[in-house]
């Protein structure tokens, strides 16, 4: 009797386990489809979705969740509501362009870590207790700035610290050490030496500008158009107007924006009224140029995310399907 009993008890107790089995098997399944499929936000595929940790998508070898994003788009949301009511700049946003700022931003946040690891950046606790001196300073009370921070995009102040302050305090600290990398800014002179040597042996200016160039400019072969006296920056300005008609600049020149090549083109006055209202001749030039720009934050990001590999897994419009595109052209013309 005593065995026949047992047995019973074993045989329910390992039917009540395959139930339990198949009804976690079940909701996964169910999450993961609405998740991976329908990209639904209701509180039951979340909260499966954040237990389990599916992915949104991958930057590299690094995840981010499927609860991160959803927490990001529900706040999108809110602050979208709050423009339309406001007269904001996002009361137009659409569900596309909405989803696509959410993936770039949490993609940046992974890319600025990563880069904040690999220069030794850290964020310590007096720099966001001073950002967060600053906001709460526009407000009488930190109620009032909790409830205004609640109408806007629907967080408490923690969150706000957690998913605005901290990164935005990170990003700025990169941006100051990128910014003073002396072995950078080395490099960029080194490479630009080389290209100036290369047009001093009789390379073409303008192949070499479209070829290196780094502003609007590359396309024209580096052409600036006509300029005077104070339109540009002090450095630049004392180099062009130095420079005789087809003559190319001896040595590079540096300014604020980093190091440029010049060329000066054609030379020419014209009439003007100086500030007594008298007609004076006035000096012009028209130069090209090649910039090899100092290292900031986001060329450096720049750089980072042509090499990054972007995987998404949500059946939403892929904002880094253009990226591939562009790096599949810049390969295939490499190639050529």
């Amino acid at each position: 009797m005593d065995s026949k009993v047992s047995k019973n008890v074993k045989l329910f107790l390992f039917g009540f386990a395959g139930l339990l089995i198949t009804a976690l098997v079940l909701v996964v399944g169910v999450s993961a489809y609405r998740v991976y499929h329908a990209a639904a936000s209701d509180r039951f595929t979340v909260t499966v979705a954040k237990a389990l940790r599916f992915p949104a998508f991958k930057v590299g070898d690094k995840t981010v969740l499927y609860s991160d994003y959803v927490e990001d788009l529900a706040a999108i949301h809110v602050m979208r509501d709050f423009d339309k009511n406001n007269g904001g700049q996002g009361a137009s946003l659409t569900e596309e362009q909405m989803s696509d700022q959410v993936l770039w931003r949490l993609a940046n946040n992974v890319l600025i870590k990563q880069a904040a690891l690999q220069n030794k950046v850290t964020v310590e606790d007096k720099d966001i207790e001073a950002i967060k001196s600053q906001v709460l300073q526009q407000f009488k009370t930190t109620a009032e700035a909790e409830t205004e921070l609640k109408r806007r995009y629907g967080w408490d102040m923690d969150t706000y610290d957690k998913k605005v302050i901290r990164p935005y305090v990170l990003q700025n600290k990169l941006s100051e050490a990128i910014g003073t990398n002396n072995q950078a800014r080395e490099m960029m002179r080194a490479k630009a030496q080389v290209v100036l040597d290369e047009i001093k042996k009789g390379a073409d200016f303008a192949t070499e500008a479209k070829k290196y160039g780094s502003d609007g400019t590359k396309e024209n072969g580096g052409d600036l158009g006509w300029f005077g006296r104070g339109d540009m920056v002090p450095q630049f300005e004392e180099a062009a107007f130095a420079l005789k008609k087809g003559e190319l600049s001896p040595e590079l020149v540096e300014t604020s924006y980093g190091y440029h090549i010049i060329k000066l083109v054609d030379t020419r006055t014209e009439k003007t009224k100086d500030e007594k209202g008298k007609s004076v001749d006035t000096p012009q030039v028209r130069a090209s140029h090649i910039l090899f720009p100092f290292p900031t934050l986001t060329t450096y990001l720049d750089e980072i995310v042509n090499k990054a590999n972007f995987h998404l897994y949500l059946n939403v419009h892929n904002p880094f399907a253009e990226l591939k595109k562009q790096k599949a052209a810049a390969a295939s013309s490499t190639n050529q």
